[in-house]
C-alpha cells in the first residue's frame, strides 16, 4: 500500500474502485479505523441485504456519526438506492467500496 498515493477525502462520501487485490480493503480499515465496516464477502450479511438492501440502516447504531464502510459494493447494486437515502436523510458518510467483476 502506498499511502502517500492516495490522501483520506474529508467529509463527503465515495467509492474507491479498482482491480483485485490492490489494497483497497488495507487502506479503508487503516483510514478509518473506527468506521462501521459491513463486509459483503460475508455469507451472512450478503444474503440478507441481497434479500432486503433496506436492511442495511440496522447495521448502523442509532445516532453513529463516523464513517460506514461497505466492502465490495458491487455485489449488491440494489444497495446504492439505499446509501443514497441514508446519505438524505441522515447525513451519514459512505465509503463504498468495489472490484472489476469476477469471470
Amino acid at each position: 500500500m502506498y499511502s502517500r498515493l492516495l490522501k483520506r477525502p474529508e467529509g463527503k462520501s465515495f467509492f474507491l474502485f479498482g482491480p483485485r487485490g490492490t489494497g483497497k480493503t488495507t487502506w479503508v480499515k487503516s483510514t478509518f479505523p473506527n468506521a462501521v465496516y459491513i463486509d459483503l464477502l460475508e455469507a451472512e450479511i450478503y444474503n440478507d441485504l441481497l434479500a432486503n438492501p433496506g436492511r442495511l440502516e440496522n447495521l448502523i447504531p442509532k445516532d453513529f456519526k463516523s464513517w460506514i464502510v461497505i466492502d465490495e459494493i458491487q455485489r449488491v447494486p440494489e444497495l446504492l438506492n439505499e446509501v443514497h437515502r441514508l446519505i438524505e436523510a441522515s447525513g451519514h458518510k459512505f465509503v463504498l467500496t468495489g472490484s472489476s467483476a469476477r469471470k
